[in-house]
């Protein structure tokens, strides 16, 4: 609840603070006394905009402070938004200076005024004649039916997510269908050309060993030939089997020669292994059987296809298996997109269901409601008003978590004429009087919010005006309500009440407030049934307003 509000050079007001109670508050003056310099102060500290030009020396700042009391939602909000809590009051203050800049504190920090926006939703509403927007707002009634009725949403609201979920995957799918059929029309040109070479590991360093063997031909074959006579001459020799021989002709005479003989054995052995494994090579290479030029051919293919892929020539084998993966892959989207489709439906169907099971209870509920509204409004002197809801199907694209339900609120002020959007039939006093009805009906539901009621009486008397101070007392027993008022049945029922007047000091006038209790009360009652002279009925009358 809102606990005080204090004013400092703003319009009217040179210094005012108010205590407010829990309950019902009611502020009554003259007409310009400066009761709706209240209201519009307290909406700038709330972060709403300065329409007044205010007339400061250069070293005034006018200031609005606002304090609250700090409930479960006010503490959400402040995480929400990572300021710091205190844990029994939320601090609002808004400061202009001479300039006409200004700053906004919460907890005395700077922050932007959208935050305290934030902070104070679903906490403190303003009721103001010409300013009912709520009931201009759709959305408002649907929460509004829901609250009165108690329909519970956590599960479709589950399902929604759910739906939304899957519905956002399939249509990130669909928009990819484009991208991935070019891709894959790419991949299979690559695929074609990758195949046509068939390229193998390590088939390019060996097809350029070849290439490079072909270009030194003469001297290859030189030093081949020079080696096979020179083994052929060292055959002949025999040199190595006549040491081996005669070393072993030794050792049986001396075992001093044994090491030495064995050493020479494995000598003679491994030179014959070499002598055999070069031969072998050399009789296998058949100049005849290579083609030279296939051989250029194919490495030039090796080439322009690296050049083609942008990889060298040594790993165009690696990204042939890649490529086939990569097709096998983008050919099953279609079979992706048929379970991403299959899902999306599942999920919408399962929304739809639970939607529906709120749209009817909604339907069921709103008659009741509408019904009730009905026989209250000519009690608020809206004699021959009526109110009806009509639901139909939004279209896909809308649902949301709060259902499928579209709502028109339609209403008509007498019963001959058509029922139309109530921005277009209701007067702002109706407006008021028929907001004044849906927030007696919600109060229970909407527990600890802050109305502020600005002359919601304008134009009412007798027994209007007492069935209206009825309803605003009813609101005040489970929410704080902050009135001003020109009607003695509304002031009299406050739990709590200020007079503001004027004070004239020469050239200058200004605001001032005065708590009433006792007498004085009963005279600004007075006042307000009777006029400037105040009589000895007026007094009674208001005496039994007091006290009934």
């Amino acid at each position: 609840m809102l606990v005080s509000l204090e004013i400092k050079n703003y319009l009217l007001i040179k210094k005012i603070a108010v205590n407010f109670i829990d309950g019902f508050n009611a502020f009554t003056g003259e007409t310009g006394a400066g009761k709706s310099i209240i209201i519009d102060g307290l909406k700038l500290a709330l972060g709403g905009k300065n329409k007044n030009s205010l007339n400061l020396k250069n070293d005034e700042v006018a200031t609005i402070k606002a304090i609250f009391e700090i409930n479960d939602l006010i503490k959400k909000n402040l995480r929400d938004l990572n300021i710091k809590i205190d844990e029994d009051y939320l601090i609002v203050e808004r400061e202009i200076n001479a300039s006409q800049k200004s700053k906004l504190l919460i907890n005395g920090e700077m922050n932007p005024l959208t935050n305290v926006k934030e902070i104070l939703k679903n906490v403190i509403e303003f009721q103001e004649n010409f300013e009912q927007q709520e009931l201009f707002d759709n959305k408002y009634f649907l929460k509004f039916i829901d609250n009165l009725a108690g329909i519970k949403k956590d599960n479709l609201n589950l399902k929604f997510k759910n739906f939304n979920n899957s519905k956002n995957i399939y249509k990130t799918y669909l928009d990819s269908e484009k991208d991935i059929n070019e891709k894959l029309k790419l991949l299979k040109v690559k695929n074609s050309k990758i195949k046509i070479l068939n390229p193998i590991e390590k088939e390019f360093e060996e097809l350029i060993n070849k290439r490079n063997l072909n270009k030194n031909m003469k001297k290859f074959s030189d030093i081949v030939n020079d080696i096979k006579n020179s083994i052929s001459t060292f055959n002949s020799n025999d040199s190595l089997n006549t040491i081996e021989k005669n070393l072993k002709k030794l050792e049986d005479i001396n075992n001093d020669y044994s090491d030495i003989y064995e050493k020479i054995s494995s000598l003679v052995l491994d030179v014959n292994d070499m002598i055999n494994e070069l031969e072998n090579k050399f009789n296998s290479i058949d100049y005849d059987e290579i083609d030279f030029d296939e051989i250029d051919e194919k490495i030039y293919q090796y080439q322009q296809l690296s050049k083609f892929f942008e990889i060298v020539p040594e790993k165009l084998f690696s990204i042939k298996d890649e490529i086939s993966n990569e097709i096998e892959s983008l050919e099953n989207f279609d079979k992706e997109k048929k379970i991403l489709f299959n899902k999306y439906l599942d999920d919408l169907n399962n929304y739809k269901e639970e939607a529906k099971k709120v749209s009817n209870l909604r339907k069921k509920e709103s008659k009741k409601i509408s019904e009730n509204i009905n026989k209250e409004l000519p009690i608020v002197n809206i004699e021959q008003g009526e109110l009806i809801f009509k639901f139909s199907e939004k279209d896909e694209i809308d649902y949301n978590s709060q259902g499928y339900d579209q709502l028109d609120v339609l209403f008509r002020t007498n019963k001959n004429s058509q029922f139309s959007s109530i921005k277009k039939v209701a007067s702002g006093g109706e407006l008021s009087r028929l907001l004044l009805i849906i927030k007696s009906l919600s109060a229970s539901k909407d527990s600890n919010l802050t109305l502020i009621f600005d002359e919601v009486d304008s134009g009412l008397s007798g027994k209007i005006a007492s069935n209206v101070s009825e309803k605003i007392h009813g609101i005040s027993k489970s929410n704080q309500v902050i009135a001003i008022t020109h009607s003695p049945q509304v002031a009299s029922k406050a739990n709590k009440h200020w007079k503001i007047e004027k004070i004239i000091e020469g050239d200058e006038m200004t605001s001032q407030i005065i708590e009433l209790n006792g007498e004085s009360r009963v005279n600004e009652i007075a006042g307000l049934i009777s006029g400037a002279k105040i009589t000895d009925t007026a007094k009674k009358v208001a005496l039994d307003l007091l006290e009934n």
